[in-house]
């Protein structure tokens, strides 16, 4: 049965007060929420801004769960789309008191490449004897991993330089030719997106699916939708401009 977006959900007896002790009702909230639901199923835009604690984030996700159709939340931070995947939507399943079909989508360069760690493992080299023991917790991580996702490892900082080497880039990439295609983690990302009723991306994933698609499901990076929900939009602007955007300058002419 479909949750309502009204008190039955968001109510100070509501399914989101018994899953959240300390609960406090708030009525922006659910205004923001029913807002929400009307526009994904009913078409059109919405434009809301709502401040620190008013909880926009359930908001959203309550109606576009519930949409039965996918929908793409697209995050301008990494910080964020963690709180969406560790928090908000682990606690608004424990709320509906079900599973959510739900998938997180990063960039290729996040994820391990099974192929180039292994070839990297037997000739590899570093630029520094300090990343040795940065690989060797990537070496022990990788058997592990459900996702292939570089953020599992907490102790691999941005700047480790080995891991441009095993990861599975594009330019690293061999395609649907490479031994390890089934078993790769791009791979199978793609198909928990396909499976999902709600996919989270961020801002540079979204602008590049929006570029390689050509009007048909050729060269997608995301697979089908018709609703999104863009939050940090206000960060939206400078990842466009980057993709769609046209630099001119004295140099260049």
């Amino acid at each position: 049965m479909r949750a309502a977006t009204g008190p039955s959900f968001f109510g100070d007896q509501g399914l989101l007060a018994r899953a959240l002790p300390g609960y406090e009702e708030r009525p922006s909230q659910q205004r923001l929420s029913e807002a929400v639901e009307g526009t994904l199923r009913h078409g059109g835009l919405l434009l809301a801004e709502a401040g620190t604690g008013t909880g926009k984030t359930l908001a959203y996700l309550l109606p576009a769960i519930e949409l039965g159709r996918r929908v793409i939340v697209s995050t301008g931070t990494k910080n964020l789309q963690e709180q969406l995947i560790e928090k908000d939507l682990p606690l608004l399943a424990r709320a509906l008191g079900r599973d959510l079909r739900v998938a997180v989508m990063k960039g290729r360069g996040n994820y391990l490449c099974l192929l180039r760690h292994r070839s990297f493992g037997e000739a590899g080299s570093f630029k520094t004897l300090d990343e040795i023991p940065l690989f060797r917790t990537v070496e022990a991580w990788a058997p592990r991993t459900e996702t292939g996702d570089r953020a599992e490892v907490g102790e691999l900082p941005d700047s480790a330089l080995f891991w441009r080497e095993i990861s599975a880039s594009s330019e690293n990439c061999i395609g649907q030719s490479c031994h390890d295609f089934d078993a790769c983690w791009i791979t199978k990302m793609r198909q928990r997106a396909l499976l999902a009723d709600l996919v989270v991306v961020n801002h540079h994933l979204l602008c590049a699916d929006l570029v390689v698609k050509d009007g048909s499901n050729y060269g997608q990076v995301i697979p089908p939708y018709d609703t999104v929900v863009l939050d940090e939009e206000h960060l939206l602007e400078d990842v466009a401009t980057q993709y769609f955007g046209v630099q001119v300058s004295s140099h260049r002419v």
